[in-house]
């Protein structure tokens, strides 16, 4: 089964494939989940850092998230790397501007530092290389809420580049329940989880802090997963394509070294597999 899936990925991520399924992606709506967002609206924050000078999708992801959904109130502060963009979407949620590279979550921690965080229910921190499906945002939300998971990621699409085998999607499963869930390209922090891991204790640090989550989320009872009925688009650029990745990872290793953490043996753990809404959640 394991060369199965192996030969299957690979044949999926040719070049030609990749575009083709990147293109069907865009055209495709996002799993409805049968579940609804009751009661008073969602308060969402999005935040996110572009670099400006490197093909990237905010602009998709600007407009994808100014979509009016009831019961959602959305509030945009994008990051520009490099020169500010001049498409009216991303234009005018762009609250910042640097001229050189800076750790994104030093950026993000500036943008944290001028809003008021407890005044809103969820806290989504997204990269500047992935595509969405449309309706996006309150189905993921929606699945969220109904598997209680405090922090939360979409599954990659399976043409999607990644690091971590455990954040494709499994397309026969609505969502996992695990211990691990990656600080990129998008996730979800629920009012709960913001307050514990934000603004971010290690902002320096680009890589690692996945594996220290698990620790103060358990640590507080709270549970994390992995939504696969709605899954994201990562097949922009290569992983870690604007990064020094042997520099990265051997300043992980030393970051890991001093901060308690999950080993990735025990982080990539799925806990439970649901392949139905739990029954209080159903419409």
């Amino acid at each position: 089964m394991k060369l199965l899936r192996r030969i299957a990925r690979g044949i999926v991520k040719s070049l030609p494939l990749r575009e083709l399924r990147h293109r069907l992606f865009l055209d495709s709506s996002a799993a409805a989940s049968g579940a609804t967002l009751p009661g008073a609206p969602r308060r969402v924050l999005v935040v996110g850092v572009y670099l400006a000078t490197r093909d990237h999708s905010a602009e998709h992801l600007a407009r994808a998230f100014a979509q009016v959904h009831p019961n959602i109130d959305v509030v945009q502060r994008w990051v520009a790397i490099g020169p500010a963009s001049t498409s009216a979407a991303l234009g005018r949620v762009t609250v910042l501007q640097v001229a050189s590279p800076v750790p994104k979550f030093v950026l993000m921690n500036r943008v944290f530092a001028d809003v008021d965080m407890g005044s809103f229910d969820y806290v989504l921190v997204v990269d500047d290389d992935i595509y969405l499906p449309r309706h996006f945002l309150p189905s993921f939300l929606a699945y969220q809420e109904a598997f209680d998971f405090a922090l939360a990621q979409p599954a990659r699409a399976w043409h999607s580049h990644f690091d971590h085998a455990i954040a494709l999607r499994r397309p026969w499963l609505l969502a996992r329940r695990t211990r691990f869930v990656e600080c990129g390209p998008l996730v979800s922090f629920r009012r709960d989880a913001a307050a514990a891991l934000l603004p971010f204790a290690h902002p320096q640090q680009l890589w690692g802090l996945d594996f220290v989550w698990p620790v103060e989320i358990e640590g507080r009872s709270l549970r994390m997963g992995i939504i696969d009925a709605v899954a994201v688009d990562h097949s922009l650029r290569p992983q870690a394509a604007a990064y020094d990745r042997p520099r990265q990872d051997a300043e992980m290793h030393r970051f890991l070294l001093c901060t308690p953490h999950l080993p990735m043996a025990e982080a990539f753990t799925v806990l439970d597999r649901y392949r139905s809404m739990p029954p209080l959640s159903r419409a």
